[in-house]
């Protein structure tokens, strides 16, 4: 039983520790609602303080206010009774409101809510400034909480002053908090509500953060399975060029001297099917090496004029084929970049060998030149043809993968989309840039930049 115990606890500690997630997702779906719940605690805490001390303010004001204009009225009874029933009429939260005057050593009821009590005496305590338990501070309202049937009530005395400073009168009053303490308690019962419906909807939303770690497992089986498929394709791409060079060596060793026309035509389609299979291995090589960040650049500083003349040279029985001319340009002679040159020289390949394969008429021009933008000099490597041209729509998706270009007229042109994607990728990790003007039917210009080095 231990063993299976420690057991599963490891096996918790293995999954936590490969899906950290989890314990991000449970920390917060406990500490996210106990901010909340404290934070509303608090909230509501000074809220009640603060209603508090402007309850307390309010009927101080009103004692004050009261008892300045009785000290000339303490025995005229009947304005005194006259002017606390006003004042009850219009606060009936007023549940009780005396006026007493001093009657020799006891003070007498002169106005009250409770009429019955009107010229009864009220007993002084011992101590004068004692009033149903409170201190009075002579020329101040004490004020004090009391609770009555499980009601809220603000009881308060005033000391009523003569001339000479002794007290004349006590003016007491009781307030219910009844209604405040109805309307505050619906308000914080709809707080309360409005919480639990926020840390409820946090909740759902955690929870559903909780199956990110599904998806963090799914990912991570996913990225196995993709390297396993990356590994795969290199290492069949690897393994077909084997045979397919073992097959360009048998069909050299074919002498057609001795066969007739079809024949020849028969070994010149197998040469032509083994280069683009070639082409489309080597193809496959750079997507696998790009996507698995295993591209490796050998940078150099070169001149790039020797490289550029010998694709253009490679190049030039592909275009005489098809009637095309191939022209070279060289503007920027004695400017020198750093590349890798054989990566370099792959570029030049790719777009060379597209533009005559998309161009029917005309011919293909390569032209490097400077240019300077602010304080950087770089070099322009533009390859133009008179092709087919490529619409603006087509141009934005002209370097993703597996994008070509399908109209009529390059129906019958092979290719598997990714030539360009390459040629951007490695153009981009040698920190250069390409991009591509156009005009569908006019032709093509492929301009390639690096910066100049000294």
């Amino acid at each position: 039983m231990f063993k299976l115990i420690v057991k599963n606890f490891s096996r918790g500690l293995s999954f936590i520790k490969d899906n950290p997630q989890i314990v991000y997702t449970i920390f917060l779906i406990i500490i996210i609602p106990i901010a909340f719940i404290y934070s509303g605690k608090q909230f509501l805490d000074v809220a009640n303080k603060n209603q508090e001390r402007l309850e307390k303010e309010r009927i101080s004001l009103m004692q004050d206010t009261f008892a300045e204009f009785i000290s000339t009225n303490l025995y005229n009874q009947k304005f005194l009774q006259k002017r606390i029933e006003n004042i009850a009429a219009q606060n009936n939260t007023i549940t009780d409101f005396k006026i007493l005057s001093r009657d020799g050593d006891d003070y007498k009821i002169v106005a009250s809510l409770n009429k019955k009590e009107i010229n009864s005496l009220d007993k002084t305590p011992e101590n004068l400034f004692m009033y149903h338990g409170a201190v009075l501070d002579i020329g101040s309202s004490v004020i004090f909480p009391s609770f009555t049937n499980g009601k809220r009530h603000w009881k308060s005395v005033h000391a009523v002053l003569n001339t000479a400073g002794d007290i004349d009168g006590i003016v007491f009053t009781d307030v219910s908090m009844e209604y405040i303490d109805e309307i505050a308690s619906r308000n914080v019962r709809n707080a309360y509500y409005i919480l639990f419906l926020i840390i409820f909807a946090i909740f759902i939303l955690l929870v559903r953060q909780a199956r990110v770690v599904d998806y963090a497992v799914l990912y991570k089986k996913l990225k196995e399975v993709d390297k396993m498929k990356d590994d795969f394709v290199s290492m069949a791409a690897h393994e077909l060029k084997t045979p397919l060079t073992a097959i360009r060596g048998y069909v050299g060793l074919i002498s057609t001297d001795k066969l007739n026309d079809d024949d020849k035509e028969s070994i010149n389609r197998v040469n032509i099917s083994i280069n683009r299979l070639n082409d489309l291995i080597g193809d496959i090589l750079d997507v696998s090496r790009i996507q698995q960040g295993r591209m490796k650049f050998s940078i150099k500083k070169i001149n790039p004029s020797e490289i550029i003349q010998s694709v253009v040279d490679s190049y030039r029985q592909m275009a005489a084929d098809k009637s095309l001319t191939l022209e070279y340009e060289n503007k920027s002679p004695n400017n020198d970049i750093l590349v890798d040159p054989d990566k370099f020289k792959q570029i030049l390949i790719n777009l060379t060998g597209n533009a005559i394969k998309y161009t029917p008429q005309g011919g293909v021009k390569i032209i490097a030149e400077e240019e300077n933008k602010g304080k950087t000099k770089i070099i322009n490597i533009r390859i133009s043809d008179t092709g087919l041209g490529i619409s603006a729509e087509d141009q934005k998706k002209l370097f993703k993968r597996f994008s070509r270009i399908r109209t009529i007229e390059t129906a019958d042109i092979g290719g598997t989309g990714l030539g360009l994607w390459i040629t951007a990728k490695i153009v981009s990790g040698m920190k250069g840039d390409i991009k591509v003007e156009s005009i569908k039917g006019k032709g093509s210009d492929f301009i390639v930049s690096f910066k100049v080095v000294k």
